[in-house]
């Protein structure tokens, strides 16, 4: 990688969700690189991202009527055989072959993490809580050059930092763009946010602690599953907000899922906060809510494991509001020197390591 230029580091978002293409967004505003982002193209259409980023859509790796099988064996997580899964890596090595990066970021996938690899790049995959000791997740973790996690070594498996510790760069959680500054808090008003991926929590959860605590105003931002049937007259329904900062700011308690991106904009909202993980592949927002439990942060199994809101929502009111933040923000500034570290380690390790005596390397198979 010549010194004289900026890094370039291809970026592969997964689609599920929106987080993956916010971190994506977030590397793009270091301005410490030159940034390809591949993908597939969410809902909203292509995305826009900082500077001089780019964005190369992919062919969906899904047909019309959802997801392939699978393939064989469990070494892989999705690895169809035919023409959409052919069509759309096709497309992903000639975007590389053009951009010729230094660097492939994963975000997330042990099949692009692999096929990386076997092409020839130096490869980073993204670390994320979950249960992840399954065949496929070791084999992205033993193959890649580097890990990188988008919170704190300190909320970390004590057993991935055994196993993967000294492969892994901890960067932080970068608070949104649009963190807003002082707002005046409105007495007895949860603000409830959650995941953007998924179908959501349960509305009528949500809607049955609201008529606990007939006192306290409950504003919904995102996602939520089944009809609303009757609503109480403290509830109001307000879907996607494109910018839920403000709302969370103003909140006397915050009760969001554990989804990172929601946990991020909670912990910059700096209000007491409740974190519900919501279903996901390998317990990832159960096991997130958990870690930062242990930090001191509060955590409920659901909604409905809740006995008393009313009870729980007046001791929350008291609870430190800068614990999230605390706990897992960091500056830009030191979220760029660990990304470009993470990125210098992985080049530099891929490049020409003499074999040991020895050794008996085959270079065909």
């Amino acid at each position: 990688m010549p010194s004289s230029r900026m890094p370039r580091v291809a970026y592969y978002a997964h689609h599920h969700g929106t987080g993956h293409l916010r971190h994506a967004a977030n590397i793009a505003r270091l301005a410490a690189v030159e940034l390809l982002v591949t993908g597939t193209t969410p809902a909203g259409g292509l995305p826009r991202l900082p500077g001089g980023a780019r964005f190369a859509q992919l062919p969906p790796d899904v047909g019309p009527d959802g997801p392939f099988a699978p393939g064989p064996g469990s070494f892989l997580h999705y690895a169809p055989a035919g023409p959409a899964l052919q069509s759309r890596f096709s497309q992903l090595h000639r975007l590389w072959e053009e951009f010729a990066p230094d660097v492939v970021v994963v975000d997330v996938s042990v099949e692009v993490a692999a096929f990386a690899r076997l092409a020839g790049y130096p490869v980073i995959h993204r670390r994320m809580h979950g249960e992840r000791t399954d065949t496929a997740h070791r084999l992205a973790y033993d193959s890649v050059h580097r890990l990188i996690a988008y919170f704190p070594e300190a909320i970390e498996d004590p057993a991935h930092l055994q196993a993967y510790g000294s492969k892994s760069t901890y960067l932080g959680m970068l608070a949104p763009d649009t963190a807003p500054g002082p707002i005046p808090v409105r007495p007895r008003t949860v603000a409830v946010q959650t995941s953007l991926g998924g179908s959501g929590v349960s509305l009528e959860d949500v809607l049955a602690a609201a008529r606990q605590t007939p006192g306290w105003q409950w504003d919904v931002m995102g996602h939520t599953a089944g009809a609303p049937g009757q609503v109480p007259a403290n509830v109001s329904l307000l879907g996607v907000v494109a910018d839920p900062g403000p709302r969370l700011a103003a909140a006397d308690v915050v009760v969001t899922s554990a989804g990172h991106n929601a946990v991020a904009a909670a912990a910059a909202a700096r209000r007491p906060a409740l974190l519900i993980p919501e279903p996901r592949p390998f317990r990832e927002q159960a096991v997130f809510a958990s870690s930062l439990a242990s930090a001191g942060a509060a955590a409920a199994p659901s909604f409905a494991s809740v006995a008393d809101w009313r009870g729980l929502l007046e001791e929350l009111r008291g609870t430190d509001p800068q614990l999230l933040a605390r706990t897992l923000l960091v500056s830009p500034a030191h979220f760029r020197e660990r990304f470009l570290a993470a990125v210098e380690s992985a080049v530099s390790g891929s490049e020409g390591e003499p074999v040991p005596a020895g050794r008996d390397v085959s270079t065909a198979h």
